[in-house]
């Protein structure tokens, strides 16, 4: 997950709005975590600046986007460890 500041070389929160604009993806999108081609962030776009916002997928090459969770709380508490999957 990215963090949120600045500091050379290193992409945080902050960058979204440059991010979405970049990978043409929808305004209304807080990015913490992705490589480019793919994207997880806090959807604002049907709660508005204020509402508590969705975690979604978003893949920016096929245009194509999945919600995860319904609030960034229930999306933290699905996280599984990757030992989890071996």
């Amino acid at each position: 997950m990215m963090g949120i500041g600045c500091r050379e070389g290193t992409t945080s929160l902050l960058d979204s709005p440059y991010l979405v604009g970049e990978w043409e993806l929808p305004t209304g999108l807080v990015l913490f975590s992705g490589d480019g081609h793919s994207w997880i962030g806090l959807d604002y776009r049907a709660c508005g600046r204020h509402g508590e916002p969705t975690v979604a997928w978003l893949d920016a090459d096929v245009r194509t986007e999945l919600t995860l969770a319904p609030d960034f709380r229930s999306f933290i508490e699905g996280l599984a460890a990757a030992r989890d999957f071996e």
